[in-house]
C-alpha cells in the first residue's frame, strides 16, 4: 500500500509540474549538447596533432622515429667516448712533442770573420729534448747534440747553449 501512495504522489507531482520538468530536460539537453559539442571540437584538434606526430618526416610512425633516435643517441654516445679516449691520449702524446724550438747564430773564433756556428734546441712541455750545436772554424766543423732533461744536461753546456735553453723554455 506505501508504494502505490508512493506512486500516486509522484504522479500527481509529475503531471502538476510537466511543464517545468520538460523545460529542465530541454535545458538540461541543450548543456549536454554545447558540452558534446565543446568537447568533440577539442577532440578533433587533438586528433588532428596526434596524426601529425605520428605521421613522421618519411611517413613512419612515432615509436619507429622514437627507436631510431634511440639509436642514433646511443652511437653518438659511444662517438664520444672514443673521442675523450682519443683527446686523452692526444694530451698525453702532446707533452713529449717539440713544442720550444730556439736558436742562436753566433761566431765561435773572433778571429773568423761570421756568425757561423749555431746552437739550436727542440723541447717539449716538460722541458726536455736536445740542444745541437755547431762550431765552424777554418779548417773543420764539428757537430754536438746533448740530451737535456727537465732543463738541464749531464753534459757541460757553452755559455751560448744555456742561453737558448732558458730563453726556449721562458717562451
Amino acid at each position: 500500500m506505501v508504494s502505490k501512495n508512493y506512486m500516486n504522489i509522484l504522479s500527481e507531482f509529475i503531471t502538476q509540474n510537466i511543464e517545468s520538468l520538460l523545460l529542465g530536460v530541454i535545458i538540461l539537453s541543450i548543456i549536454t549538447l554545447i558540452i558534446f559539442i565543446i568537447v568533440n571540437i577539442k577532440l578533433s584538434k587533438m586528433l588532428k596533432k596526434y596524426k601529425e606526430l605520428t605521421k613522421g618526416v618519411d611517413g613512419s610512425n612515432l615509436e619507429e622515429l622514437l627507436l631510431h633516435q634511440s639509436d642514433s643517441l646511443k652511437n653518438v654516445q659511444g662517438e664520444i667516448v672514443d673521442m675523450k679516449k682519443s683527446i686523452t691520449q692526444l694530451k698525453q702524446d702532446g707533452l713529449q712533442m717539440i713544442s720550444k724550438v730556439y736558436s742562436k747564430r753566433y761566431n765561435a773564433f773572433p778571429e773568423m770573420g761570421s756568425d757561423l756556428s749555431f746552437s739550436v734546441v727542440f723541447l717539449n712541455d716538460e722541458n726536455s729534448g736536445i740542444v745541437i750545436t755547431s762550431i765552424y772554424g777554418r779548417d773543420e766543423n764539428r757537430v754536438y747534440l746533448k740530451p737535456v732533461i727537465e732543463g738541464k744536461s749531464r753534459y757541460s753546456l757553452s755559455p751560448e747553449e744555456k742561453e737558448i735553453i732558458a730563453k726556449a723554455i721562458s717562451k
